[in-house]
């Protein structure tokens, strides 16, 4: 259809607010109006409006999207450095229903509980703590207020408060300081130190970045079922290892226990064979040679009935039986008999020997029972002195760990029972973390300086370096033509002395002739000349030797500064 004329009345429009969680729409309870406040709930999600005319559906709906929201930097640092800290107080208005004067409490919140407080000396049972469960403690930010929100300890209403904090910013500061605590308990360490603090490997680094994703509930459902199943699989290794750990030591203290049992019998029956063989091997054999003849005797007393048997069964034969006499088949058994007892007679007999031997071998093995007894002795001391040490162990390690409860209970109880901390205070922690900030800034600062400082020293040290080589080629150099300037010497001077005496031979040959000829005179002068000219290069030379050397000083004493920088 056709829209309104611009000359008609605006119409009026209502609104819904909703947040998007993955791919679900949740609605924000509460709220109808054009203007919607942003609070800690929306971070990193996206909210959505919902704009249709009120009282006419039909008219058509139109959606709009903003977001998603992060935290801003200020409320960031402040919430890493509660969070570091591991406990702080939050001044709070507690906004009764039906009461025109609300009350000043203070909000505890630390790693292991959240507590209201009546600030005072006497607080006596004005206190109400909740430790971190799985539902409590629970912060709902009012939907329309910027400053109120409700705090659930538990279920109980009682534990329910209606707070309104100092500002927007201490109401969001409150509400994700719990939030992130609880958290602690039931999403894993190592992803909300990834997102909230520093590598301790480089302290003063900026936060780790993390790229903003969109909320997935199915996703986070299916992290925590993971973590779930990994920590359960691990409790069941650990259980594994301890019933494996127990049965073997059960087993092993079994296996123990059997075998001093069997050594133990062992011996009992070689002390009572010893003790009953007191005689020495010829008392046994002479018991033996007396359980032989016994048995003779009544292998003897059994032919002899067999016999009285026989005859009296040959009596009672019938007469035409005479001529034939026993069968052939008794005959023979009885002879097998009577074989067989004779046999068994030698074989008792003949086992002297063997007696002897077996004496010998259980001497031995009484000797190996004997040695296997002193050992096993000697391991039962070892392990005696074992657990006397393992129970002297166990006894320190339980006092240290009692003096370190004790430490811990004695330093909870202080933070506890401490007087809660006044805004004044509040404010004086904040300005010295601000000031750490500023000093941590300040090392960083210094460090990159220093780091400039240590690379300039160390391009000064390469140019010194540089310098000090081309000064000890520049010397080597010096010294070479020193050394020439000095051969140089030593040939102007014997050349100059050569001059001289030639010179003295042709004075003394012109004063002896009485005065040469005009040929003469010019000759001596012309030698005066090169005499002249060669004194003036030996002057030349001896001066630029001097400048050579003074050089060559000069450099030295350069060389010993350098040597000593």
């Amino acid at each position: 259809g056709s829209g309104p004329s611009s000359g008609s009345a605006s119409l009026p429009i209502v609104c819904r607010w909703k947040r998007r969680v993955g791919e679900h729409l949740i609605e924000i309870p509460g709220i109808t109006d054009t203007m919607y406040h942003t609070s800690a709930d929306d971070i990193g999600m996206h909210v959505v409006c919902q704009a249709e005319v009120a009282g006419d559906p039909s008219m058509g709906r139109a959606f709009g999207q903003i977001g998603s929201f992060e935290v801003d930097p200020i409320t960031r640092m402040n919430l890493e450095n509660l969070i570091s800290s591991g406990a702080t107080s939050f001044p709070a208005r507690h906004c009764r229903e039906n009461d025109p004067h609300p009350r000043d409490l203070q909000i505890r919140v630390t790693q292991d509980f959240v507590k209201v407080v009546h600030p005072g000396i006497e607080r006596g049972n004005n206190e109400v703590m909740a430790p971190y469960s799985a539902d409590y403690p629970r912060v709902i930010i009012h939907p329309n207020d910027t400053c109120k929100f409700k705090l659930e300890l538990s279920e109980d209403p009682e534990k329910s408060y209606r707070f309104q904090a100092l500002s927007r910013n201490s109401r969001d500061l409150i509400a994700l300081l719990i939030r992130c605590f609880h958290s602690r308990k039931y999403v894993g360490t190592s992803y909300i130190l990834s997102q909230l603090f520093q590598n301790p490997a480089t302290p003063g680094a900026p936060l780790i970045s993390v790229v903003p994703t969109d909320f997935d509930v199915r996703a986070l459902n299916r992290r925590l079922g993971k973590e779930l199943d990994r920590t359960t699989g691990q409790l069941e290794v650990v259980e594994k290892v301890l019933r494996n750990s127990t049965a073997e030591k059960t087993e092993l203290q079994a296996q123990l226990r059997e075998t001093i049992g069997s050594y133990t019998e062992a011996i009992e029956k070689l002390h009572t064979q010893i003790a009953s063989a007191r005689g020495g091997p010829s008392a046994a054999f002479q018991v033996q040679l007396h359980e032989a003849r016994s048995t003779h005797s009544r292998l003897q007393l059994e032919l002899g009935e067999i016999r009285e048997k026989l005859e009296e069964e040959q009596r009672r034969a019938p007469k035409a039986n005479d001529a034939d006499g026993p069968s052939s088949a008794e005959v023979e058994g009885l002879r097998q008999d009577v074989q067989q007892l004779h046999t068994r007679i030698s074989g008792m007999a003949g086992d002297q020997k063997d007696q002897s031997q077996r004496d010998i071998t259980r001497a031995e093995e009484l000797r190996r029972l004997r040695a296997d007894v002193d050992m096993l002795s000697s391991e039962k001391e070892e392990l005696d002195l074992n657990c006397m040490r393992a129970d002297k162990e166990k006894a320190e390690l339980i006092e240290n760990f009692m003096y370190v409860k004790g430490c811990l209970d004695r330093m909870q109880m202080a933070c506890i029972e401490g007087p809660a901390a006044s805004p004044e205070y509040e404010r004086k922690v904040a300005q010295l973390k601000a000031s750490y900030n500023q000093m941590l800034e300040e090392r960083n600062r210094l460090a990159v300086k220093v780091d400039a400082l240590d690379r300039d020293r160390e391009k000064q040290k390469n140019q010194r370096e540089a310098t000090v080589e081309r000064v000890m080629n520049a010397n080597a150099r010096l010294l070479e033509e020193r050394d020439r300037l000095e051969k140089e010497k030593t040939r102007v001077s014997e050349l100059y002395q050569r001059t001289m005496d030639a010179l003295g031979a042709v004075t003394q040959g012109g004063s002896a002739d009485g005065g040469g000829g005009s040929g003469g005179g010019a000759g001596a002068q012309e030698d005066r000349a090169k005499l002249e000219s060669m004194r003036s290069e030996l002057a030349q030379k001896r001066e630029l030797l001097g400048k050579r050397e003074q050089e060559g000083e000069s450099l030295r004493s350069r060389l010993r500064r350098l040597a000593m920088v």
